[in-house]
């Protein structure tokens, strides 16, 4: 193991300990739960962002955006005292913590005031309508996002009605108006563009090396540490259309930060969208897919490229662990910083994350909204 990895390493006694007391606990929570959460949400919030990071009540820091990743796209997100998840997926869908620190249950125990879709697919909107309904949290996403959503949660027998807003018109193009919401009240801006989800696209001739011949084979370590459970295969549904991709950037005091689950041939097939990404004010954070349909001929070329049009001062890869899985993900940090040593320098610190090492690891992306870097 790598020695990056081995000081990067969680406890898994906290881990452990957090699990145990949402199971026991129970996967629901009251609708009273924002004003005085239960046990369980605090167990869950203090997991996910960090027991200095929440206070008895379970409410999150003001002065601090916390981002803690569950796999793929899926973020748990406290910002302004709020939580909300960012795509809602868990990698093997198992009902313990295992290869991923954390299940659906303790997904709904947080108790997010609201969710946001990246877009529909099953490795990201899989149990949003499950968690919205039990939970009364609201989801923001295209008019199709919102279709899906309500249709997993007319399935759950236990399940309520929520509020799912439209963050683009249906049947709206890619690179329309930017769009500016604030579900999260006055302090926090939220600006949403529809944009392009990956696509396989033949080789462009400008010699991006392929990721698909990069990818080692699995550690059979971790294969051992985290073997499959009864549940995966039941668990995974691959039902779920994309309904349109957005690109996210989320504004509170000076500090910004962008979020987008995939990464489309934009050059190619919008070059408009990558025109507005480039007008947008500067980015502190930006977190984004990286491993996607067009990686096997061009690489890295898309996700670098929405890299250079936003040009944070932090980059977070995700998305890069759904195939690339139980440590072969790691040759693929190569193969993007390759790429973008092929472009002009940016101003970009490049923070590479690793599964399962940096699952449920808030210490790794809290960002503390008043520092001198973000201003």
């Amino acid at each position: 193991m790598p020695k990056d990895m081995k000081r990067r390493t969680r406890s898994w006694k906290p881990c452990l300990a957090a699990s145990i007391l949402i199971l026991l606990s129970g996967s629901t929570a009251s609708a009273s739960a924002r004003h005085s959460p239960p046990d369980a949400t605090v167990a869950a919030r203090e997991h996910f962002f960090g027991a200095a990071n929440v206070n008895s009540r379970g409410v999150p820091r003001r002065d601090r955006v916390i981002l803690s990743w569950f796999s793929v796209g899926s973020l748990a997100m406290a910002i302004d005292g709020r939580v909300v998840l960012l795509d809602t997926y868990i990698h093997k869908g198992e009902e313990r913590p295992n290869y991923v620190p954390t299940t659906t249950n303790e997904l709904i125990a947080l108790h997010p005031d609201g969710i946001f879709i990246g877009h529909g697919h099953f490795d990201h909107a899989q149990n949003a309508g499950r968690i919205a309904s039990r939970t009364d949290a609201w989801v923001v996403g295209t008019a199709e996002h919102c279709d899906q959503v309500r249709a997993q949660a007319a399935a759950d027998a236990d399940g309520r009605s929520f509020q799912c807003r439209m963050a683009t018109p249906r049947g709206s193009a890619p690179g329309g108006p930017v769009r500016k919401l604030r579900p999260l009240g006055r302090r926090v801006g939220v600006q949403v563009l529809k944009h392009l989800h990956s696509a396989l696209e033949p080789p462009d001739g400008e010699g991006h090396e392929s990721s698909l011949f990069s990818l080692p084979l699995p550690d059979p370590g971790l294969i051992l540490l985290h073997p499959p459970g009864p549940s995966i295969l039941p668990g995974l549904n691959p039902a779920g259309e994309e309904g349109s991709s957005l690109f996210y950037r989320f504004r509170i005091g000076r500090f910004s930060l962008a979020w987008h689950d995939s990464s489309g041939p934009l050059r190619s097939q919008a070059p408009q969208v990558l025109a507005i990404l480039r007008k947008l004010p500067p980015t502190d954070v930006q977190v984004g897919a990286t491993l996607g349909f067009n990686n096997v001929f061009n690489g890295m070329r898309d996700a670098v490229d929405y890299l250079e049009a936003v040009r944070p001062k932090l980059f977070y890869p995700v998305h890069q662990d759904f195939v690339a899985e139980y440590g072969a993900s790691k040759n693929l940090e190569g193969v993007f910083r390759r790429e973008l040593a092929r472009r002009p320098p940016l101003p970009t610190d490049v923070r590479w994350l690793y599964d399962p090492y940096d699952y449920v690891r808030p210490e790794l992306m809290t960002f503390d909204i008043g520092a001198r870097r973000f201003r």
